[in-house]
């Protein structure tokens, strides 16, 4: 894919800082290892957040992550077990986390010249596709041994 084609591009460095300040703020202390990008196998039992931030530019922010992170991130943010919670309570939490790094995402692209927006988060078991989209940027880390991903996808 030809990135000149993007309208914004925001670094890769950026959306890693978003995504990093978002979970050690809200979820705790977490070593988290960058790591390149790569495919999802398939059938990988992955939980994915979508949130679209709309203006004079537009895109899909998907924050994804395995279903084992999932679950213990949402555990340590309610204070349970990792086996008490339930899909409910990880919905909330990974949809939580995909408004909190969309809405900074919406800060860092937005000037003056129209209206944005943010749509409310979209929750699933599986990774989402955005179709029409184009990959802006994807990072991906390591977090406690567990995948941890987000990309933008601009829409075209």
């Amino acid at each position: 894919m030809d990135t000149d084609e993007l309208t914004q591009r925001i670094p890769p460095e950026v959306i890693a800082d978003l995504v990093s300040m978002a979970w050690q703020t809200f979820v705790g202390e977490c070593y988290m290892e960058p790591v390149e990008p790569e495919p999802l196998p398939n059938g990988a039992d992955i939980v994915c957040s979508s949130i679209s931030i709309g203006g004079p530019w537009s895109a899909t922010l998907l924050l994804f992550c395995s279903a084992d992170l999932a679950a213990s991130t949402t555990a340590a943010v309610l204070g349970m077990e990792s086996d008490e919670v339930e899909h409910a309570d990880i919905h909330d939490i990974v949809g939580e986390l995909a408004n909190i790094i969309g809405g900074n995402i919406k800060g860092f692209v937005s000037d003056s010249s129209g209206e944005w927006s943010l749509s409310l988060p979209v929750v699933s078991a599986g990774m989402q596709t955005v179709p029409g989209s184009r990959l802006a940027t994807a990072i991906a880390f390591m977090c406690d041994g567990e995948l941890l991903g987000c990309q933008i996808r601009e829409h075209a």
